[in-house]
């Protein structure tokens, strides 16, 4: 068993080389998608299109409270930004971090340690006219214990966000769920949307405050949509190899390292002290041939880049984690099938 590991192993980094030397041959992007997405369809009788989203009302009257909001607030900028959802289960005691100033503190946190590890870059986040966090509120059907025996929590979680109306192209959404969920603290939600325009998958950053610290959430926060834009790109040369089998990929897009916030290796450091590719060799601000996303190049980072990317897009319009070569027009083109 142990010697054949060590032939995998080999095998994969051998085609990492190869790929970083520059070399070219064909490639199948749809390889390296997710299979697993929630599926949710605008023809369910209860989905809300985004210029409906003002009709949406309190499943439970005691929710409505100051300050609180069901849909997305008036934008004050066109440009891609981050959108947050406070989630609640049917049976979860409102603690209301979106009203009481949790969240936001989170989410600046999350920024804060953006700027500090980046080349002075942070999310675009969206906020309201005075400068506060638009954080809009869900309180779903499904009780805690019935949400916790769900498989794919995480993609649950962003069905419900779509059906709800929270599916803008220029959107990145960031999920914070109040209760714990088995003994995850953030994953990807993946909904494959299946609306007018076909499929498209609508991929969230899913982070769980019932059970860890809750002003540490600003960790997988960060890192959930860092998976979301679409890395670690399995062809950077960090890349962790699965052992586990848990995916049919071969590789993870985690680091193989420690210390880093997408490694997968744990670290000594605080939260706040992890590196974010500090030698820009993995997936940000590095020159990788046959490589070309770049976490540096996002159109959800501010300042943006003149060249910036979004998220990498197989021909089915799923999230590809291993994309040689950035194709634009694709991406565009998938964002495109939720204007409707």
């Amino acid at each position: 068993m142990q010697l054949r590991n060590y032939i995998k192993k080999f095998i994969i980094i051998f085609f990492i080389c190869i790929f970083s030397s520059g070399t070219v041959f064909s490639f199948d992007e749809e390889k390296y998608t997710s299979d697993g997405g929630y599926k949710i369809k605008s023809t369910n009788k209860h989905f809300v299109k985004i210029s409906d989203q003002k009709t949406l009302a309190y499943k439970n009257e005691d929710d409505d409270i100051p300050g609180r909001f069901l849909y997305d607030q008036e934008d004050i900028t066109d440009d891609y930004q981050v959108h947050v959802i406070y989630i609640l289960a049917s049976n979860s005691k409102d603690k209301k971090y979106d009203v009481n100033g949790v969240i936001e503190e989170i989410v600046f946190t999350g920024n804060e340690y953006l700027k500090s590890k980046t080349d002075g870059q942070q999310f675009r986040l969206d906020l309201t006219k005075e400068g506060k966090l638009d954080v809009s509120f869900i309180r779903v059907d499904k009780k805690k214990k019935k949400i916790n025996r769900i498989e794919n929590g995480a993609g649950y979680f962003a069905a419900e966000a779509v059906k709800h109306g929270f599916y803008d192209p220029k959107k990145l959404y960031a999920i914070f769920y109040q209760d714990k969920y088995q003994r995850e603290w953030g994953q990807v939600g993946d909904a494959f949307f299946y609306g007018p325009n076909e499929m498209i998958e609508v991929a969230m950053g899913v982070t769980f405050l019932g059970e860890n610290p809750v002003m540490e959430g600003f960790h997988p926060y960060i890192h959930e949509l860092i998976h979301v834009l679409g890395f670690v790109q399995l062809c950077a040369p960090g890349v962790m190899i699965d052992d586990d089998r848990d995916s049919n990929w071969g590789i993870k897009d985690h680091l193989e390292y420690e210390d880093d916030i997408m490694s997968d290796r744990g670290s000594d450091l605080d939260y706040m002290d992890r590196y974010l590719d500090k030698n820009r060799i993995e997936y940000y601000g590095h020159s990788i041939p046959n490589c070309e996303m770049d976490l540096k190049k996002s159109a959800f980072l501010e300042p943006t880049e003149k060249d910036f990317q979004l998220q990498p897009r197989s021909k089915s319009c799923k999230l590809t984690r291993w994309q040689t070569k950035y194709n634009h027009e694709r991406s565009l083109d998938c964002l495109a099938r939720l204007n409707f």
